[in-house]
């Protein structure tokens, strides 16, 4: 059953289908003719933050954008349950199946949709086409000093405490500025202010959020785990890494290209900086990042 009962009451009508993928309603926008590409959100990220860019490329594409459990407007994982690299992996292609898109596809992950996106295009080589990690995380060496049992528990209890108490509803909107500076081309359409003002506000979707974060070294280090044991097919696949960066000689900023460079020179991969944007560059810079999507196409 679709936990919409945890949603507030909205008149917004959703702008996709519901799938069911993996036993769980799933939020699906699919637009546009051509080739495949699907666009996978990084952490917390939701279908809207891709509006722009999925726009320019369904000229000449289908573009597939989906929510993840308990992100958007899609089902959250039962209570308990985490993400993991290759359920995520196997999540896009669930997508892919319930729409019957069977060819190969141009994978993209923002943010840390790059272990995602990295994964499929390892364990799923046939229905590959190319793939784009756009400030992507990168990982050489995870580790966690607290259990991951512990640090899933203490998610939930901080989700539960700060619905209870009222802070989530009131800095929602709040937090979503600051994690998200970005800002279109053309401004923040006002349909997208109200969705993030609902979505942000449900509990289930702080709680996928903080649980996506505290087992963030368990999947960097899964991750590994199927680089050990796969390959990306280097030499026919192509692969672009592309770093956002805001134009600022910042310690910080020359630290995160250089993670980016060295993951491009691991992948065996094209290494490009998107300019004028910051960490959410499909938003910045849209028309930029789907010229990189089209080239892989």
């Amino acid at each position: 059953m679709f936990h919409m009962k945890q949603r507030p009451h909205s008149t917004l009508q959703p702008p996709g289908r519901f799938l069911t993928v993996d036993g769980l309603e799933t939020h699906v926008v699919v637009t546009g003719a051509g080739p495949t590409v699907v666009l996978c959100g990084g952490l917390g990220g939701n279908w809207f933050d891709w509006d722009d860019c999925a726009r320019i490329l369904s000229a000449f594409h289908t573009v597939v954008v989906f929510d993840r459990p308990g992100f958007g407007l899609s089902e959250p994982f039962p209570h308990g349950t985490t993400p993991t690299v290759a359920g995520e992996a196997h999540r896009i292609l669930g997508v892919l199946d319930a729409l019957e898109l069977t060819t190969p596809a141009v994978v993209v992950g923002h943010s840390l949709a790059g272990f995602y996106a990295e994964a499929f295009a390892r364990i799923e080589p046939e229905r590959t086409a190319g793939v784009l990690l756009l400030d992507s995380s990168a990982e050489r060496d995870p580790w966690a000093v607290i259990p991951k049992r512990i640090r899933v528990a203490a998610a939930y209890g901080l989700a539960k405490v700060s619905t209870a108490s009222g802070m989530q509803r009131l800095l929602a909107t709040t937090s979503r500025r600051i994690l998200n500076q970005s800002i279109p081309p053309d401004g923040i359409p006002i349909e997208t202010y109200d969705w993030i003002e609902q979505i942000y506000r449900t509990p289930s979707y702080l709680e996928a959020a903080l649980v996506e974060n505290f087992v963030y070294p368990d999947m960097a280090a899964e991750l590994n785990t199927i680089r050990r044991r796969t390959s990306m097919h280097q030499k026919t696949l192509p692969v672009t890494v592309a770093a956002a960066h805001t134009g600022r000689r910042t310690p910080w900023g020359r630290a995160w290209l250089n993670k980016q460079r060295r993951l491009a020179r691991y992948l065996d991969a094209k290494f490009t900086v998107v300019d004028g944007a910051h960490h959410h560059a499909m938003i910045d810079q849209p028309t930029v990042v789907a010229g990189l999507i089209a080239e892989l196409v």
